[in-house]
């Protein structure tokens, strides 16, 4: 996919930042102009300008506190994914800025260069398929929990998580009642490449908190390892890092170990089928997900982007039709019709792999096969790996 994004005053229309992803250039400045141009003639006659498509890409125009314009051009890709990339950009600039400061700007100057503190966490977002916060299955996390309790209690604080390799392996539960962009965007932010060991950035919460800053406190414990938390003033960084040491220097085993489940993101104990190329476990209640390679084909899976792709998208097309069969199901319920419970499973067969997704209570379970596993057997095979993923309770899931 290729796809730029493009920022501008909603006043002037004047550039604030340009950014892409894929090949080709940068978008010229007449360019911008004049897509800006027809969003604020249409504007001036009371016409809003959601999107337009062209024949080898869609446009789509987002207004934002009537002080923001966004525009994205993308190819291979929907306008709804458009229309959720324009708004965890404008939330990522609320995130390292500030509403106050985004609406009431010094300057447009001054602007442009703190909005350059964003540039990481826009180019990543360009990158991801899934807005889901990305998770890692360890049988050591029923430990891990109470460990991380008790050192967010010395931090003060309710907000928390420990990352392995990125993903989260625990969290407490005010860390999951963050909206999904915020927890999303907090990760993001703390994944450039840093030598120290424990460090802290001042940043807004696009929902929670947009114009008073939070502190957000990144402590690496081991290679790998991180901690994120959402601290008030106190305590100083000084001493976090004394606490740091005191609660976790007992606790290295079991931090190498948890870091042995990556990049299989499962505990050594689950044994997958030798069918089976990977899955996307995913709570959408929650908002969380487990994308794991089976080990017997790690390295042609993980070579393969094709593949990843294929899973990712096979889920954008099992939750459409299971949310829509959810919605009738509701419909149902409402005129007191028992006729039908709405859909549970799909599948998609292909030459080379074949794809089964299972809905049950809040998970959505997509399972990539190998081509040669009979469609009949895939059914047995997903909901018996199912129910051996959620009947460990120690990956505390």
């Amino acid at each position: 996919m290729t796809a730029h994004v493009m920022c501008l005053t909603s006043s002037g229309g004047i550039p604030l930042f340009v950014r892409k992803k894929g090949n080709g250039d940068l978008m010229t400045f007449s360019k911008m102009a004049s897509l800006n141009g027809v969003h604020m003639f249409l504007k001036t006659h009371n016409i809003e300008l959601l999107n337009t498509d062209m024949p080898d890409a869609t446009i789509v125009w987002k207004e934002f506190h009537k002080c923001i314009i966004l525009i994205a051009i993308a190819n291979a890709s929907t306008k709804k994914i458009i229309d959720e990339l324009l708004e965890a950009v404008f939330n990522t600039m609320i995130l390292f800025i500030g509403l106050k400061d985004i609406q009431q700007p010094r300057s447009v100057e001054r602007l442009k260069r703190d909005l350059r503190s964003c540039y990481p966490v826009i180019d990543k977002l360009l990158e991801y398929l899934i807005d889901l916060t990305n998770c890692i299955m360890c049988s050591e996390n029923h430990l891990l929990q109470v460990c991380l309790e008790g050192y967010m209690e010395c931090l003060e604080s309710l907000y928390g998580c420990m990352l392995i390799h990125n993903c989260i392996a625990v969290a407490t539960n005010s860390w999951w009642s963050l909206d999904l962009i915020e927890r999303k965007l907090l990760m993001l932010a703390t994944t450039s490449e840093n030598s120290s060991t424990i460090r802290q950035l001042p940043i807004f919460l696009p929902n929670k908190s947009p114009n008073i800053a939070y502190r957000l406190v990144n402590v690496t414990l081991v290679n790998n390892i991180r901690i994120l938390a959402l601290c008030g003033p106190n305590p100083e960084l000084s001493e976090i890092e004394k606490l740091t040491l005191q609660i976790w220097k007992n606790s290295t085993d079991l931090l190498q170990a948890s870091e042995q489940c990556y990049p299989r993101n499962l505990p050594a104990s689950i044994i997958l089928d030798t069918g089976i190329l990977g899955f996307l476990l995913v709570n959408y209640k929650i908002g969380k997900y487990v994308l794991s390679r089976n080990t017997q084909h790690l390295k042609n899976f993980i070579s393969s982007t094709h593949k990843l792709d294929t899973l990712k998208t096979f889920y954008n097309h099992a939750i459409e039709i299971f949310l829509v069969s959810t919605t009738e199901e509701n419909k149902n319920d409402l005129n007191c019709n028992k006729a039908s419970a709405g859909m549970r499973e799909t599948y998609w067969c292909s030459e080379y792999h074949k794809c089964h997704a299972l809905k049950e209570a809040d998970h959505i379970f997509c399972v990539l096969y190998s081509s040669t596993v009979p469609s009949h057997t895939m059914r047995l095979l997903t909901k018996k790996t199912l129910k051996t993923l959620l009947s460990d309770k120690q990956v505390c899931w």
